[in-house]
Formats: structure tokens, C-alpha cells, sequence
């Protein structure tokens, strides 16, 4: 997979992550729901460690950021501009 793919694939697994939390709110003892959890989480670490592995740090901290005489935030692309099937 390239970067793109792989960026993808992790926004999707947050994405269904991020519903099955909401599931569980409503139906905390359905088991199927926690094994997809747990399933998901696994596979969302394991697309990160493929990530940081080729393209380094996923998740940018205020601590990776260089020191730098401006705030360059706006310079890169908002997240709708994001084109995931780039090489």
C-alpha cells in the first residue's frame, strides 16, 4: 500500500471504530460489537506501524514540530483536499 492507502484505510478504521463506541453506548454487552472493536483497534495499530514504518510519524505532536519564526499550519493541505489514491 502506498502512503494515501494507508491513510485511508486508517480514517476508515477510526471511522467504524468511532461508531461501534456509539453502538456500545446503547448496547454495552453485545459481544459481537466488542470483538469488532477489538478486531478494529488491533487492525488500526497494525496499518500505523506500517505507516511510521515507511513515512514515519503518524500523529504530528506539538513536540515534532520544528521551531520555526512563523506558524506554518495553513500551508498544508485541509483535510478535503486530500487526493487518498496520489502515489
Amino acid at each position: 500500500m502506498n502512503k494515501y492507502q494507508l491513510k485511508k484505510k486508517i480514517y476508515e478504521l477510526d471511522f467504524a471504530i468511532h461508531e461501534l463506541v456509539l453502538y456500545l453506548d446503547s448496547h454495552p454487552t453485545s459481544k459481537k460489537a466488542l470483538e469488532l472493536l477489538e478486531e478494529y483497534k488491533k487492525k488500526r495499530r497494525d496499518m500505523i506501524m506500517a505507516y511510521e514504518e515507511k513515512y514515519g510519524a503518524f500523529v504530528m505532536t506539538p513536540r515534532d514540530v520544528e521551531k520555526s519564526d512563523c506558524w506554518k499550519w495553513l500551508e498544508g493541505p485541509w483535510p478535503w483536499e486530500n487526493n487518498f489514491m496520489e502515489d
